[in-house]
């Protein structure tokens, strides 16, 4: 039966492929029309989800890259006239990173990882009970950290990568609090908030905003959305579990509004 190391080293492999062939394409597609805006918004997308999953595990040489990378496309959307240059430079040496990691999965031993959530030391942090957190995420290996940080503090983690998902599960049984992607959240337009407001059986649920974006936009997204609350990516154990804790701990009220 595989470990827990190894399959969350699977999931993180796994995504980098397809992150790197994405990547890959789009890079081409720039480098033979930098004016190629579709483009353009795919690497957007790639870079800023790669930034997500590695907020999330220690790999902190290719996190500092993903970040650079993230920056730098950000910066060129912003400005039409910039030269792709910069951007795409970068995105040779995160394609180079993640391949090298392709390349050698079976060498990496315990130290190397890609894992964050792990309590530090033996105090665990307090919560007055046990609930069940649904979280909504489309990277895999996101919510394998955040679930195995969760389960660790004796809470119930139900797992949805998509907004369907996450709809079925909540019909299935009511969750105390929904960790959301903010990405999912915006593609889908709060669909779910909306639906969480609307709808009489969930409109006690907490949702939380999850994301790698800065506090002030992040702050911004949660309230133009309607959420509970918003919580930056981390992979560290005891601020995932303190953060979900301190919003469960708050008296209930619906998202979304009235």
């Amino acid at each position: 039966m595989a470990s827990e190391h190894q399959l969350l080293l699977s999931d993180f492999l796994a995504e980098s492929e397809m992150l790197l062939d994405s990547m890959v394409r789009s890079r081409d597609s720039l480098r033979a029309c930098p004016s190629d805006r579709a483009a353009l918004r795919e690497l957007s997308r790639d870079a800023h989800t790669l930034r997500g999953i590695l907020m999330m595990v220690e790999l902190p040489a290719l996190r500092d890259l993903a970040c650079r990378l993230d920056e730098a496309v950000g910066a060129l959307r912003r400005d039409e006239g910039r030269s792709p240059e910069d951007a795409l430079r970068l995105v040779d040496e995160t394609v180079k990173a993640l391949a090298g990691m392709q390349r050698a999965p079976a060498t990496q031993g315990r130290g190397h990882v890609p894992a964050r959530a792990e309590m530090r030391g033996h105090q665990a942090v307090p919560l007055a009970r046990s609930r069940t957190v649904l979280v909504v995420d489309d990277s895999r290996t996101v919510l394998r950290v955040v679930q195995r940080a969760l389960e660790g503090a004796g809470l119930r983690a139900l797992t949805a990568n998509t907004m369907a998902a996450a709809v079925d599960a909540i019909s299935r049984e009511q969750p105390a609090l929904i960790l959301l992607d903010l990405s999912i959240a915006e593609q889908d337009a709060g669909a779910l908030l909306r639906r969480l407001c609307r709808d009489g059986v969930f409109h006690r649920i907490p949702v939380v905003l999850f994301s790698n974006q800065p506090e002030t936009l992040l702050r911004a997204a949660a309230k133009r959305l309607g959420a509970a609350g918003h919580l930056r990516k981390t992979g560290d154990a005891r601020e995932i579990v303190a953060a979900v804790s301190a919003h469960l701990e708050k008296p209930a009220r619906a998202s979304g509004g009235a």
